[in-house]
């Protein structure tokens, strides 16, 4: 059974490993199949207008070929926010002058889109951001209200 079960693990594993493979590989040749068809796209717009060609009549058939991916495809697919280094030790600066001008408790969006706003600071992953930060903020309180994280000056 321990077997079995271990061989179905490391068989999962690697059809996982593949499907991620897959995927990297679609997007890479979507995007350069992109950039390909913007190169010929431009190349038929010059000799348009060399041959004198009224650019409306050609529209529909650059719509057709230019059409992206189906709406419904493009939002499966997930892209990750590049992983930008903070100056947590800053950014903890930022909330708490954030949080005394506020005088009153604050949930995590409003936290991060108010730094977002005001010191152009975005973390892939806002509360793990938040938390980091709050390291150094031993001041600040967490609570909660219903599932929403509520930071507070205690």
């Amino acid at each position: 059974m321990f077997n079995e079960r271990k061989a179905l693990q490391m068989t999962l594993q690697a059809m996982l490993e593949q499907r991620m493979a897959l995927r990297r590989q679609y997007v890479d040749q979507d995007k350069q199949l992109g950039a390909d068809i913007k190169q010929i796209l431009n190349r038929i717009r010059e000799m348009d207008a060399e041959a004198g060609f009224d650019a409306t009549e050609l529209s529909d058939e650059v719509a057709v070929a230019t059409e992206e991916l189906p709406t419904d495809m493009v939002k499966r697919i997930k892209v990750r926010k590049t992983h930008i280094r903070h100056n947590y030790q800053e950014v903890a600066n930022h909330i708490e002058n954030i949080l005394r001008e506020s005088m009153s408790p604050m949930s995590l969006a409003d936290l991060c889109s108010i730094l977002k706003e005001r010191h152009d600071v975005e973390f892939a992953s806002p509360y793990i951001g938040v938390q980091k930060s709050l390291k150094y903020l031993p001041q600040v309180k967490v609570g909660k209200d219903g599932r929403k994280l509520i930071f507070s000056l205690a």
